[in-house]
């Protein structure tokens, strides 16, 4: 069952006394985690129990190989992180709730004392996500509501793997694991968009090389991998094209108001397009949050593949150069580092 219960009050306390807007979602952050902590169980005495189903002994031996990939090939921190798991019931771990003006691709952050501001706030049921969302509606916003299968905790506990990763094709399990780990090992405060890029970076170009080793070029798991990656830059693509649109709608002449009546065909144009492109539909209701919420998890791989490549392709020296970037602007601090 892991640590003993009571080295779990010091994370769920400072959960508590980090989590912002009202002691309500405080105390319902830390129920939400206690509960994940309490059910987790030790992968190395799963694996060592010959009761252990064949299916989630397979999923768990891939998930040692991954940790082990990750922090000896890629040279990401070593932590205690995903040496447990613990089940979930349904697919979705915890709901993101994200927010931002009508009339601009900007978003609303979230502020947490001592952990800094993100661009979503995150709950454990998706009914309490989505009043949040419908307050915020109400506040003359977008808001988007989004589920997520896994999170690392800004805690100091290590985070059990839940089975709603375990559940993933070995390609999308490999690449959440050392996403997650890598934000273990690279983060600027008050940053998360550059946060999640560095991190989707990582996971992408860390699972490619995984898959390859581990199951070979032409193996049906990288094959599988590779053909989802080559859905997602297709949809990645038109929401580039829907930013663009917005962007030139927003930035143009005209009120408010008139802005954000005319957005309403760039959206129809959008949904149009997902159907002629042979996309799935694109979510309703579809807005700058939701645009905003897509693009965190979407961004340009050229400046980290820039870096890779000026140093040598060496992961250690790249993950070192990324940890030395300048906190204060992260992205100039990168680009200026890859040139």
């Amino acid at each position: 069952m892991g640590r003993p219960r009571v080295a779990r009050a010091l994370p769920l306390a400072l959960l508590a006394a980090l989590s912002a807007c009202s002691p309500i979602y405080a105390v319902r952050s830390a129920a939400g985690e206690a509960g994940l902590l309490w059910r987790r169980r030790s992968i190395a005495k799963t694996l060592a129990d010959p009761m252990t189903p064949a299916g989630l002994r397979d999923k768990l031996e891939l998930v040692t190989a991954v940790r082990g990939f990750a922090f000896e090939r890629l040279h990401l921190a070593r932590t205690r992180d995903y040496t447990t798991w613990t089940p979930v019931k349904g697919r979705v771990l915890t709901w993101l709730v994200s927010a931002s003006p009508r009339s601009r691709l900007e978003s609303v952050p979230f502020r947490f004392p001592l952990i800094g501001s993100f661009p979503y706030k995150g709950w454990f049921r998706r009914d309490l996500a989505e009043r949040e969302a419908a307050g915020l509606e109400r506040r003359g916003l977008d808001a988007a509501v989004s589920g997520a299968i896994d999170y690392n905790a800004p805690l100091p506990v290590s985070d059990p793997l839940p089975t709603t990763v375990l559940d993933l094709p070995d390609g999308d399990l490999a690449e959440i694991l050392i996403h997650e780990l890598t934000h273990g090992t690279v983060y600027f405060k008050d940053e998360t968009g550059f946060d999640e890029a560095v991190a989707q970076w990582a996971g992408a170009r860390g699972a490619e090389l995984f898959l390859t080793e581990r199951f070979g070029a032409d193996s049906p798991p990288l094959k599988e991998w590779r053909a989802g990656k080559a859905e997602e830059s297709r949809r990645d693509a038109l929401y580039g094209e829907l930013r663009a649109r917005l962007q030139a709608l927003y930035s143009g002449p005209g009120t408010d108001a008139a802005k954000v009546a005319g957005r309403a065909a760039v959206f129809d144009w959008a949904r149009a397009q997902a159907r002629a492109r042979g996309l799935a539909p694109l979510p309703k209701p579809l807005n700058n949050a939701v645009v905003l919420a897509h693009d965190l998890y979407a961004p340009d791989f050229a400046p980290f593949d820039a870096l890779f490549k000026k140093n040598g392709g060496d992961w250690a020296r790249t993950i070192a150069a990324l940890k030395a970037l300048d906190r204060r602007d992260p992205y100039a601090s990168l680009r200026a580092a890859a040139r």
